[in-house]
């Protein structure tokens, strides 16, 4: 065990070539976005938005399944938790990344015209909640909650690296206790405010659910990417088995199930009770701009896991398990725009240069924040009382 401590400690600056390397595509790219943008104010930030997400619902995820670790005191996931501890831990950045669409709430958000308002009976009535002002103290809130969180977690996570005081997860157990609450409550209304108001006349109960599913299937399969590129890199080799892969496999097709049923139940039932107010999402998503996204989520973000990711094989096949958590972060992808550019563009979106450049510089700071959290400390908690537990898991 000891020498599996001192390559856990002996990892600073080991990817500092990654993180220098996005850094500067994120400056180059970002730089690009902010003339382009100058010559065409407002088009990007329908595609901003849904990047944001995108890595938005990866990052919360990771807190998701810190929190739910901890909450089931689960022995399997010690030496995989860091990897989300290093997802969870992207929240200031997030923070940070949020501030343009702030700053383009005019153009993204019709409520928040008073022209809009003044002529619409509804959006007065909403008016109360949906107003520039509580919008932004709401959004400060949530990421408050979800840096306090994640921070505390990640806090005692590697301190206990350091002195290897069990207290330390016993803290974290009785966070997760109060933590999944205030976790659940913050992501469903961000879900709301930030993608559902796009459309203030329509509403869904279970909207917030759907983006929460989301965000569990995809920072998933981020920790298989990035855990087996850590491998194929001399990483992990000895500490992360065959084992854990296949139960990272296994909670991968159980929410690839969940998002779908959660997605059709809401499909279901606003088809069922044909309420204009709520069919009016998926009728502009049923045109012929937008169908063939529509079926390429229904097929891809679920038939093609559900049917090539069911055995047992199939999830303990690196290659395979690679090829298939890629494959849903694409979908996932996907179904961040399809919230979000229908409702600016209801005949159909060709991508230009500037999403293009968004897109690059966006993917490119999220990475070098992660290359740079994996130089801070070990790639595993080797000091948690679980740790050899977790080491011998063996599926039954």
């Amino acid at each position: 065990m000891k020498s599996v401590e001192v390559k856990a400690e002996q990892l600073s600056g080991r990817f500092s070539k990654f993180t220098q390397i996005h850094v500067a595509v994120a400056a180059i790219f970002g730089l690009v976005s902010l003339v382009l943008v100058n010559s065409q104010a407002n088009h990007g930030l329908p595609m901003y938005l849904s990047v944001f997400m995108f890595f938005l619902t990866i990052t919360l995820g990771g807190l998701f399944w810190v929190t739910i670790f901890h909450l089931t005191r689960s022995g399997w996931s010690v030496v995989v938790r860091r990897l989300f501890e290093h997802l969870m831990n992207r929240v200031g950045l997030m923070a940070l990344l949020f501030i343009p669409i702030v700053l383009g709430l005019h153009g993204l958000y019709e409520w928040t015209h008073e022209a809009h308002v003044m002529h619409d009976h509804l959006l007065q009535v909403k008016a109360p909640y949906l107003n520039q002002p509580f919008f932004i103290v709401r959004s400060i809130v949530y990421f408050i909650v979800w840096f306090v969180l994640a921070r505390g977690f990640f806090n005692d996570s590697t301190q206990q690296d350091i002195n290897g005081d069990p207290l330390l997860t016993a803290r974290s157990q009785k966070r997760s206790t109060y933590g999944i609450l205030l976790y659940a409550i913050t992501i469903s209304f961000a879900g709301i405010d930030w993608i559902m108001t796009l459309t203030p006349h329509w509403y869904s109960t279970m909207f917030g659910v759907y983006i929460f599913a989301g965000a569990a299937l995809s920072s998933l399969c981020m920790v298989s990417l990035l855990a087996l590129f850590l491998r194929r890199n001399g990483f992990l080799s000895t500490v992360i088995s065959v084992e854990h892969y296949h139960d990272l496999g296994k909670l991968i097709y159980g929410f690839v199930i969940f998002w779908a049923y959660i997605g059709f139940s809401q499909y279901f039932l606003i088809w069922y009770a044909n309420i204009p107010e709520e069919t009016m999402f998926y009728l502009s998503r049923n045109t012929a701009a937008w169908k063939a996204v529509s079926l390429m989520l229904v097929f891809g973000h679920f038939l093609v896991p559900f049917v090539l990711f069911m055995s047992r094989h199939m999830k303990r096949n690196r290659v395979i398990h690679a090829c298939i958590a890629a494959w849903i972060l694409l979908m996932h992808a996907i179904d961040m725009v399809w919230l979000v550019l229908p409702t600016f563009y209801p005949n159909g979106y060709m991508p230009t240069v500037l999403d293009i450049a968004i897109i690059i510089a966006l993917a490119a700071a999220y990475g070098a924040a992660v290359w740079k959290g994996l130089d801070t400390v070990a790639l595993f908690a080797h000091q948690d009382p679980r740790v050899d537990e977790s080491m011998r898991f063996e599926n039954v």
